[in-house]
């Protein structure tokens, strides 16, 4: 069941009583509502998403190496640090594409976040 709007919050109580096969398709819809984290959503989809760690790696790549700021920014500071350590290998490329990018007004807090996650990734060695 895919959130209706920002404050449908009920949609998301029913996917925790859904079977996994149930939600995985639907995986890539859901982590649309984690594009602002400030919805009231976005924390309860966040915790389905998170219950999915190798299903989501890929769409969270897709995310990374995109064009939307808010998105890419939520996704480093909210799911990348929740991921297993393997998930966050496999992510490890675009945030580094991330960390290495020229800094203006627009990415600073991606970068910032990107550079983080690099090396909250080291410690995990």
């Amino acid at each position: 069941m895919i959130p209706k709007n920002k404050h449908d919050v009920e949609a998301v109580n029913v996917l925790h009583r859904m079977h996994a096969t149930e939600v995985i398709p639907l995986l890539p819809q859901l982590l649309e509502w984690i594009q602002d984290m400030n919805w009231p959503v976005a924390e309860p989809v966040l915790e389905v998403l998170l219950q999915y760690p190798t299903e989501i790696t890929a769409h969270v790549e897709e995310v990374l190496l995109g064009e939307d700021d808010m998105w890419i920014y939520w996704c480093l500071v909210k799911v990348f640090p929740a991921l297993p350590y393997f998930s966050k290998l496999v992510l490890a490329n675009a945030v580094e594409q991330l960390a290495m990018q020229r800094i203006t007004p627009f990415n600073e807090d991606n970068v910032q976040a990107a550079k983080e996650a690099l090396q909250s990734l080291e410690v995990q060695k």
